[in-house]
């Protein structure tokens, strides 16, 4: 028969592989939360089959046009009425204000997901064409002519320069999408490494679970594979409360029944407090009631002995009493 102090020494061989189990499985946690979810975000070029593509050609159009007939009509008020400050102003606001679609343009080519960007494009492309309409308002051959120069001229500016515009965008693109590429590859290669490192723990807790199984083969109970349960015995077997493990295991048990009605009983106590708060409140609540209910009862009361009281005023005024 084995001593006390072989069984403790047991024990705590028992104890030290479920200390290391629980350590192994609470990096596996770490791990786990270190994972981040792999995203891989692309977004495409524009090429003559997209309908964004189209869209974009539509509107660098509507810009072009609009700038060329607000500049060709206003050179016919400079030379036919010299209004030299008005070339400068729309010069100077047509500047400003290209410049802003411009910038609206190129976040929608660049993938923005902001809502406010796509509607107020829509806006500054019907202010621009406002300017050129306004020729139309005074038709004659010469705002035709600037009209149709307006027409001609945008043609040939999208058919050189637009392609211009579209390749300094897709070089953007393509670098974006690089850089996501680069960051999805980071994320799957540094997932793949918590992998591994996840699997290694995981051999570890089957490394720890099966050495406290081989310790406690034929004189351990599978059932008490358990930190606390370890913990306790060694504690019985050190204070000379047991002297065989089956006696420690009835201890334990012990233990563990007083402590579960232990709470069990400071659970009903709690129960109990919040019920006798709840009759106290229910209590007041009922006084209250009781208090508003007297209150009606007396204000009808006194309601109905001012209407007898006027009943009766009028009975003796009808009969001159």
């Amino acid at each position: 028969m084995e001593t006390r102090e072989e069984i403790v020494s047991k024990l705590e061989l028992i104890r030290e592989n479920i200390l290391g189990f629980i350590q192994a499985r609470s990096r596996q946690v770490t791990l786990v939360n270190q994972m981040r979810t792999a995203k891989l975000i692309h977004q495409d070029e524009y090429n003559d089959n997209t309908l964004s593509h189209k869209s974009l050609k539509l509107a660098f159009s509507i810009m072009v046009f609009s700038s060329i007939a607000i500049l060709l009509g206003d050179l016919l008020y400079v030379i036919l009425l010299g209004a030299v400050n008005r070339l400068i102003g729309d010069i100077i606001f047509e500047v400003l204000f290209l410049s802003g679609f411009l910038f609206l343009l190129y976040r929608r080519m660049k993938g923005s997901k902001d809502s406010w960007i796509y509607p107020a494009t829509l806006i500054m492309g019907g202010i621009l064409l406002v300017f050129p309409l306004r020729l139309l308002l005074t038709p004659n051959p010469i705002t035709l002519i600037i009209l149709g120069m307006s027409i001609v001229a945008t043609y040939f500016i999208i058919q050189n320069k637009l392609e211009l515009m579209i390749s300094f965008v897709n070089k953007g693109i393509r670098s974006k999408n690089e850089q996501h590429l680069r960051d999805y590859q980071a994320v799957v290669s540094e997932n793949q490494r918590l992998e591994l490192a996840y699997q290694q723990e995981g051999r570890l807790m089957e490394n720890f679970r099966n050495q406290a199984v081989a310790i406690g083969q034929g004189w351990y109970p599978k059932d008490y594979y358990a930190l606390d349960a370890v913990n306790y015995l060694i504690h019985a077997f050190n204070n000379f409360k047991a002297d065989s493990i089956k006696e420690a295991i009835n201890l334990y048990d012990t233990y563990l029944d007083r402590e579960a009605r232990r709470a069990f009983e400071a659970e009903m106590i709690e129960l109990e407090k919040e019920q006798i708060i709840n009759q106290e409140r229910m209590i007041k609540l009922q006084e209250h009631a009781n208090i508003l209910r007297a209150r009606q009862i007396a204000e009808t009361q006194e309601a109905a002995a001012a209407s007898r009281a006027v009943a009766s005023e009028l009975e003796n005024i009808r009969y001159g009493r």
